[in-house]
């Protein structure tokens, strides 16, 4: 779970930008105390219970969950029961529902992505990248993993990821793998994105952790893992490059370890939701 603290942060940050003076519209209302309902409006796996709360709390509301993190549901389930001023709920609203929306509607796909992948390799992992949209990288990895899937690096930090600008500064593969060993902690695995057989061969033969086959065709992928783990039949094989629920299959390869894709956050379609006063 994300830090009560950094959430309330950011909910505090997204009210001043979406109230900013005052809520010209609700200001007509005559206070009072009403109850409103949170109803799905789709099938599929929910995700931000405990954001939403806090959006509503900090706006002096009363919250109640009726469902939990992980939890699947079908179209026209409760969500949440709110109780408080008229104006706190309905100032509340837009931003709960697009946080409720967007982690959601990625809980779900990743879900979708998972059972779909494991019919035809029952190990491999899902995983998001760093596509994402500045501001909300620990909210969209927070949800990859309520669906059931892998964070990938949350940040430049996390691990070493030999891309191939990188790899271009450098002499070759081996040169740069040798370089990240010696001066990076022993805490931090090396992955190494290749483009062909030739690079994938050498990146295992040079050490590395991971390897990435950025943009193989199903075909090529298939020719060289056996070649990759007679090399080295512990290294970590990631498969990525346009991959998603569409081509999926043809992907989830045997020997393959990881499948990841920026469409789990970058492309992701909202989880429909509405809020009803009584």
């Amino acid at each position: 779970m994300i830090p009560q603290a950094l959430v309330d942060e950011d909910i505090k940050k997204w009210l001043a930008e979406d109230i900013s003076f005052w809520d010209i519209t609700t200001s007509l209302l005559v206070r009072k105390t009403a109850k409103a309902k949170i109803y799905s409006k789709q099938e599929g796996v929910i995700a931000g219970i405990q954001i939403v709360r806090r959006v509503f709390e900090l706006m002096g509301a009363e919250f109640e969950s009726l469902v939990k993190d992980g939890q699947h549901v079908n179209k026209k389930t409760q969500i949440a029961s709110i109780k408080g001023d008229i104006h706190s709920l309905l100032q509340a609203e837009r931003l709960a529902l697009n946080l409720l929306g967007r982690m959601s509607g990625i809980a779900t796909q990743t879900a979708t992505m998972i059972e779909k992948a494991r019919s035809a390799n029952s190990t491999i992992r899902i995983c998001a990248t760093r596509k994402i949209v500045p501001g909300l990288s620990k909210y969209d990895k927070f949800a990859v993993t309520i669906g059931g899937g892998d964070t990938h690096r949350f940040n430049l930090s996390d691990m070493i990821l030999l891309k191939e600008n990188h790899l271009s500064i450098f002499g070759s593969i081996t040169e740069a793998i040798e370089k990240a060993k010696e001066k990076t902690s022993f805490s931090k695995k090396v992955e190494v994105e290749v483009q062909n057989e030739e690079q994938a061969l050498e990146a295992v033969e040079a050490g590395a952790d991971i390897l990435m086959l950025d943009n193989f065709t199903p075909v090529q992928a298939k020719i060289v893992i056996p070649k990759i783990r007679k090399a080295n039949p512990k290294v970590l094989i990631e498969l990525s490059g346009n991959i998603n629920l569409n081509n999926l299959e043809m992907y989830s390869l045997e020997g393959v370890d990881l499948i990841s894709s920026g469409s789990l956050t970058h492309s992701v379609k909202n989880f429909d939701l509405t809020m009803l006063i009584e």
